[in-house]
């Protein structure tokens, strides 16, 4: 996979000098590692080449100098307009890139090249604040809660240098009423503009070295024909680095479907007027006549009343728990939702004749758009005519307020030609990197993921470098995997397996005096062993968000956390405060999801196995992200349990415990005692 090697240049021999003696004085316990050295060089190979590249560099390698260090020697020597857009998927990842990373790689600037590299970290627009908004929401008959949070927001107004709601813990109904909107923002046009936070980032980013931002922005600013992320000048290069590139798939598809939900139209409705608070858009058109502004009133009413039955008509036809439900069939319930959203974009195009501001026009014509959007989704959702390259859904989901959120989705079967044409076609330099990538030694199955393969004439994309590195961690000596004999298969035997597996994960658990996660594949069995196990120990589900569960995890002594999903990446743990990670069940996708069943139906019909060419190998590379939850640093140690008994008795059991790093395996309980105990005696 690796390329022929060449002599090497003068910047490689720069990148070599600051991994072998420049980083170790800016950071004393610096250890060299090989495998970093080989990502950084093999990187700036790519840079030089104009070529993109797939690296997958397992937790330890110190993937973000590896990229972070060949990005800056190249900027530097290329002594050009060139800008570095590092997209990740976690939050967590974009704060460790700006608060620790860039200011080393800064730091090491200065020494070698006597400059400074400039990078910030850039939002979506709606995290920030939107000043004609908030004075705006100021004037309005606001209850004295409301009116206590926007005086938090008006005091944090007066030091934040950049309006972004990750500096302030707001309430997301209030921060809904006060941040910006795309299609509400005027711009230059606006009264705030010279004070505007998100245009004050917007200009920034045409002055710096390097930009983080997350998978969903990247794509938005593909939508919006690079005007989200603008560049200095036409000559302007971007590189981009997707770190995280396993989760890539997921956001191209959001980016490239459509959706609607019963929640956007009642937001949607409140923000035209609402009744309970007297408040919103038409309050705010003086112009109006009062009689307009009564016809819209009990248009907006009607409106409500028909989302609700609507979607509970829909929600009748699926009584059942099934979160995610495919839709084949054409105008599944009556459609009495877009005569009455028909019927307020009549009012408000006729209202536009009354305004007498360019300002007011501007703010009803984008609710008018809004309208127009949703009209059109609804109705392809309804008419459900291109199944053989769309799936269409329905998602239903429980908001943080306990209401039942529905959710009609169309989604693209898959994003090849889009992505060659859009993305590859436009960016020459593109990393992709993350510690799961590589399934058998392989990146067919990623490649056909993010749209690399089949090729797509005129754009397809030839000429990628791939490289595998292996980790620089001792996973022989200090992690054990157990395999438990005996314990029923979940799919035969259900309800033994949930027995046995309680009986396990309790043991376990007060083996290692919690300290445990314990990574499930459906809220159903996670909340079923919750409510059965016998432990001590405190646990915490996952009922709220991520970033909270987890701090409150790390607050808590011998604490055991049970989380699905999310919980399987992006979480870093060092150290004894996690030592044991149980893993009840394989992580195949459930195969009745809608879009897992449409891509196994496509698969099916090309003649293949969906199961060897897309679940088995998903499934490997989410095992191999929780595996990852376990050994973060050198001195780590630990037990992972992994409870299905179909990893030693099926055919391609073979094939996950060969994507795990090689360890130490037992079957027999006895032997994880003697292991944990012989670990904690020589800590």
């Amino acid at each position: 996979m690796n390329s022929p090697k060449i002599e090497k240049s003068f910047s490689e021999t720069t990148i070599d000098k600051i991994f072998t003696t420049v980083l170790k004085e800016f950071l004393p316990s610096f250890e060299l590692r090989k495998q970093q050295l080989i990502m950084a060089n093999k990187i700036y190979q790519s840079f030089f080449e104009n070529r993109k590249i797939i690296i997958e560099a397992p937790t330890g390698v110190g993937k973000s100098l590896g990229y972070i260090i060949p990005s800056l020697v190249y900027i530097f020597e290329k002594n050009e307009d060139v800008r570095v857009i590092i997209s990740t998927f976690t939050k967590t990842l974009q704060q460790q890139l700006i608060k620790k990373d860039l200011p080393l790689a800064n730091d090491i600037s200065k020494k070698i090249f006597n400059k400074e590299i400039k990078y910030m970290c850039f939002y979506g627009s709606e995290n920030y604040i939107c000043l004609n908004k908030f004075f705006e929401f100021k004037k309005d008959l606001l209850t004295t809660e409301e009116l206590i949070k926007i005086m938090q927001i008006e005091e944090w107004l007066s030091y934040t240098q950049t309006g972004c709601v990750e500096e302030i813990d707001v309430d997301s109904q209030i921060w809904q009423e006060v941040n910006r909107e795309v299609d509400l923002c005027r711009g230059k046009h606006c009264k705030f503009y010279e004070q505007c936070f998100y245009y004050k980032n917007v200009k920034e980013l045409k002055n710096v070295d390097v930009v983080v931002i997350n998978h969903h922005l990247f794509f938005a600013n593909i939508l919006y024909s690079g005007k989200l992320i603008p560049k200095s000048g036409k000559e302007a290069e971007d590189i981009v680095i997707f770190d995280e590139a396993h989760n890539l798939e997921d956001v191209i598809l959001q980016w490239l479907g459509a959706e609607v939900s019963n929640t956007q139209i009642k937001f949607l409705c409140n923000q035209i007027f609402n009744p309970k608070k007297q408040r919103g858009l038409i309050t705010k058109l003086s112009s109006l006549s009062e009689n307009t502004k009564e016809n819209i009133k009990s248009s907006v009413l009607n409106l409500v009343a028909s989302c609700g039955q609507f979607f509970s008509e829909l929600q009748a036809k699926f009584p059942q728990e099934k979160k995610e439900i495919r839709i084949f069939t054409p105008y599944l319930v009556e459609d009495v939702l877009t005569p009455h959203l028909g019927e307020l974009l009549n009012l408000l195009r006729s209202a536009r004749n009354q305004l007498s501001t360019d300002e007011e026009f501007f703010k009803l014509n984008a609710f008018i758009k809004r309208i127009v959007t949703f009209i059109g989704v609804i109705t392809l959702w309804l008419k459900c005519e291109d199944t053989k390259n769309y799936i269409y859904w329905l998602e239903k989901e429980e908001t943080k307020r306990k209401q039942i959120k529905i959710n009609l989705k169309i989604t693209p079967l898959e994003a090849v030609s889009e992505m060659q044409q859009k993305v590859y076609s436009l960016y020459e330099k593109i990393v992709f990197t993350s510690a799961t990538l590589s399934v058998h030694n392989s990146f067919e199955f990623f490649k056909k993921l993010v749209g690399l393969i089949p090729k797509f004439l005129p754009y397809c994309v030839d000429n990628i470098e791939e490289v595998i590195l292996d980790s620089p961690f001792d996973f022989e000596n200090n992690v054990l995997l157990y395999l438990p004999k005996d314990t029923p298969n979940p799919k035969e035997e259900y309800e033994n397996y949930k027995e046995a597996i309680n009986e396990v994960i309790t043991n376990l658990i007060n083996l290692t005096n919690g300290n445990t996660f314990v990574l499930f594949t459906s809220y159903e069995l996670m909340r079923w062993v919750y409510e059965n196990i016998n432990t001590n120990f405190e646990i915490l589900v996952q009922t709220e968000g991520k970033y909270r569960l987890i701090e409150k995890y790390k607050s808590i002594k011998n604490s055991v956390l049970f989380g699905v999903d999310t919980f399987w990446q992006g979480v870093d743990i060092p150290g004894e405060k996690l030592i044991s990670i149980i893993i009840p069940k394989l992580p195949f996708d459930v195969p009745e999801h809608p879009i897992i069943e449409a891509k196994t139906e496509k698969i099916k019909l090309e003649g293949k196995d969906p199961f060897r060419e897309y679940l088995l190998p998903n499934a490997i590379i989410k095992l191999k992200q929780g595996f990852g939850r376990l050994v973060r640093r050198k001195t780590d140690w630990g037990i992972i349990s992994i409870l299905d008994p179909r990893i030693t008795t099926r055919w391609y059991g073979k094939y996950f415990l060969s994507s795990l790093p090689k360890c130490k395996v037992t079957t027999d309980f006895d032997t994880v005692v003697k292991f944990f105990k012989n670990k904690k005696t020589q800590q």
